[in-house]
């Protein structure tokens, strides 16, 4: 995986868990290194680290945390299990969060779903990390479709027309094709 397939990884992780985030949030990260926090309790909070190989995916991230708890030892060892292609740090993660909160009693946080999507192609909006799937589904369908109908102007000519005052009007035109277009 390139470095910038995996900074958008990490920013889609980023922008579901925020340092705000009531369950899980990402503390920090780099292309190389992940640290989270997880929220056991308002008082109890559990860092959480990972290191991503330069051969990510191929090489899974390596997980530990600050504990000697066999039953954490044992929620990150499980992390092994999971072989999932391209975005085998989004199912790790689901999966450590899914089992930590199974491990603590707590309840499944919602936003944990999100990790079964695709990469978003830009950032994920406050009003998209909320969107239920079928809302998110056709708001990425609409983007395929527009995708496509750019694809359509493919095989148009642009010639260049002669200024009629002698001055140069691409600017002009360009903008008004961009608005067309969004």
């Amino acid at each position: 995986m390139s470095v910038s397939g995996l900074k958008a990884e990490l920013k889609f992780l980023e922008s579901i868990f925020d340092p705000n985030h009531e369950r899980f949030r990402i503390i920090d990260w780099k292309p190389d290194e992940l640290s989270c926090q997880f929220n056991v309790t308002g008082e109890k909070l559990l860092i959480i680290h990972c290191n991503i190989t330069e051969s990510y995916p191929s090489t899974p991230p390596i997980w530990f945390v600050e504990s000697d708890d066999p039953s954490l030892t044992e929620v990150l060892e499980r992390l092994e299990d999971v072989r999932r292609g391209s975005t085998l740090l989004l199912q790790q993660l689901k999966r450590l969060i899914c089992d930590l909160c199974r491990l603590y009693n707590l309840p499944q946080h919602p936003d944990v779903e999100m990790l079964d999507q695709p990469l978003p192609a830009g950032p994920i909006s406050h009003e998209r990390k909320h969107a239920t799937t079928d809302e998110v589904t056709s708001e990425e369908e609409e983007e395929e479709e527009m995708a496509e109908d750019i694809e359509d102007l493919d095989h148009y000519d642009m010639k260049e027309e002669e200024p009629v005052d002698g001055k140069n009007n691409n600017g002009v035109v360009l903008k008004c094709i961009f608005k067309l277009c969004i």
